[in-house]
């Protein structure tokens, strides 16, 4: 086709009435938007979907507890504390020699 046609075609499809709709097309249109709406919110939940909503903000806390426990770890090793190695190995040989001992 060209441009002329295109023209043409374009001038008559503007000069005819747009399309009316069907009868009842907007209760129709009503219908289906509160179908949606009862279908979209379930009104018994589980406890994966509970846990579903709540993992982002889980994770998160549980991000912010590991941060602040390696935090303490080298804050208290800086310090001259026993870091978590040496406090394992101390408590490892007294559990040993009062193993022997027999308590």
């Amino acid at each position: 086709m060209n441009h002329r046609k295109l023209d043409q075609l374009f001038h008559a499809v503007r000069n005819e009435p747009p399309a009316s709709p069907t009868e009842g097309f907007d209760r129709l249109m009503l219908q289906a938007i509160r179908r949606e709406e009862r279908s979209a919110s379930p009104t018994t939940s589980s406890l994966f979907d509970q846990l579903n909503v709540l993992f982002p903000r889980l994770a998160w806390a549980a991000v912010a507890v590991i941060a602040l426990s390696l935090v303490a770890d080298y804050g208290l090793t800086a310090s001259g504390t026993p870091g978590l190695n040496d406090g394992v190995a101390q408590i490892s040989t007294h559990w040993l020699f009062l193993s022997a001992n027999g308590f």
